[in-house]
């Protein structure tokens, strides 16, 4: 009797995944490309100005060169006179916001990106700071990360001006000037707008691009937009002695100390795999276009196969496993200036990215009790918890929608971002905060941001300024 109720069990589960496979289809947005006659020679000489200012973030302030900030904002109001003319401007410590008067002062948009850049790096075979056009491309610090994007928004908004556009809403463009030193210019804009009573109903900042081979078996490129992001946490493990000569050691130093410590730390399995929602809404938007039978069946039926989805993570490691799990990087150590003394002072740096829902006074108490040395100091240097997470509702289906106007063949997806940005204040006052940058990139494009000899194609700039129209036209 019981071997037969259990066939019975196991064809039925059979069934039901079969079934569920089936039917895991892609949900499918319809053709909808829309393209506007704009200047695309200036639009490209815009960004090529733009990145002609050395608008360089140091941990250090005293090495910011703040005159090259100032001439860049003097430059937008110049370049832009529409905007400039018809918004109320103003500034907050390096960043600036410009509201663009809607028909309505409920649920405006905030349109963002950044103009500072990070210091340069390596040998260039160019000056980073020339903005050099050629036929295909322009070329310099900050053509990626994200005088692009900030191009982009100013040429459209000014473009829909010219056009005697009048929004639905009121329009805010905030620019911060310190996102790549995890600067107070966006938090204070943030402050400044929760103050003014304002709730943002849309908030646009960079983030996800449009990417290939996203997901196994999907031959689409997919435009990734970021709900949500991850926290950071940066810890300080430290450890202190007499120091003293290295002819005659004790058997414990500071340095032996934080060896233990980081090998615990290593070797501990102290991160679970969580599936949270962000992650869950990119693979039931990707995995349906996926042209294996055996990734569908796995993504239709998670509730039964997570298990292996998440041992295929552990084993891919990367991106995928960033995804569904805190991270814990080592990246600083410091002791002895000599080889033959005794450090009395040791430290080490750990970079954690923190998953929705885990905060960092979780984590540094797990960090502790793993550690279990009183001899070694654990201190939260640095710290921002994982943001919420954003509504996939009518106003997320608009960047759908105007991805699609601009890039017919990709397939708009939400995703967590790993990265940090700008916009994770602004969750703070909005459920509708969103990260993507209009721009389409392959992994050597990627690495080029931080990077030497950073370019974006001309053809980006063109559809990031196209993106954003179709966007305004929403609005």
């Amino acid at each position: 009797m019981y071997p037969y109720i259990f066939l019975f069990i196991l064809m039925m589960l059979i069934l039901i995944v079969i079934v569920r496979t089936l039917r895991f289809n892609p949900n499918d947005l319809p053709e909808m490309k829309k393209r506007h006659e704009i200047d695309e020679h200036r639009i490209v000489e815009s960004l090529s100005k733009m990145i002609q200012f050395k608008t360089i973030s140091y941990a250090d302030s005293n090495l910011v060169d703040d005159y090259e900030f100032s001439k860049f904002r003097e430059f937008l109001k110049t370049r832009y006179p529409l905007i400039f003319q018809k918004g109320e401007y103003s500034e907050h410590h390096k960043g600036m916001l410009i509201k663009i008067k809607g028909v309505s002062s409920e649920s405006p948009t905030v349109l963002m990106s950044h103009y500072d850049v990070v210091p340069i790096n390596g040998e260039w075979k160019d000056d980073p700071f020339s903005g050099r056009i050629d036929e295909q491309t322009v070329y310099g610090r900050g053509t990626l990360d994200t005088k692009s994007s900030l191009n982009a928004i100013m040429e459209a908004v000014e473009f829909s001006l010219h056009k005697e556009k009048t929004f639905k809403n009121d329009l805010y463009l905030a620019f911060g000037g310190d996102e790549e030193t995890y600067g107070v210019s966006a938090s204070l804009i943030v402050a400044y707008l929760d103050h003014m009573g304002v709730k943002p109903g849309l908030v646009l900042d960079e983030g996800g691009a449009i990417v290939s081979k996203m997901f196994p078996g999907v031959d689409q490129k997919a435009a990734v937009i970021g709900i949500a992001e991850k926290g950071f946490l940066n810890l300080k493990l430290s450890a202190k002695s007499r120091g003293g000569h290295a002819s005659t050691p004790p058997k414990h130093t500071p340095l032996t100390d934080l060896s233990k410590a980081v090998t615990r730390l290593n070797n501990h399995p102290s991160f679970r795999l969580k599936l949270t929602p962000p992650v869950k809404a990119l693979f039931y938007e990707i995995a349906p276009h996926s042209k294996s039978f055996f990734i569908k069946m796995l993504f239709a039926n998670l509730w039964l196969f997570l298990p292996i989805v998440k041992l295929i993570a552990k084993s891919s490691g990367g991106e995928f496993l960033s995804l569904f799990k805190t991270t814990q990087a080592f990246t600083m150590s410091k002791g002895s200036e000599a080889m033959n003394v005794l450090p009395s002072y040791a430290e080490i740096g750990v970079n954690y990215r923190l998953r929705p829902f885990e905060t960092s006074k979780i984590v540094l108490k797990r960090v502790q009790r793993i550690i279990n040395n009183p001899n070694v100091l654990v201190e939260a240097i640095e710290v921002s918890e994982p943001t919420t997470i954003s509504l996939l509702d009518d106003r997320f289906y608009v960047i759908k929608k105007a991805i699609k106007q601009t890039w017919p063949d990709v397939i708009p997806a939400p995703y967590l971002m790993i990265a940090t940005t700008d916009s994770r204040h602004y969750h703070q006052i909005s459920d509708h905060v969103y990260k993507f940058s209009p721009m389409d990139v392959s992994k050597a494009d990627l690495a080029k941001i931080h990077g030497i000899d950073e370019d974006i194609s001309i053809e980006n700039v063109i559809n990031g300024v196209q993106f954003y129209i179709n966007l305004l036209e929403q609005l």
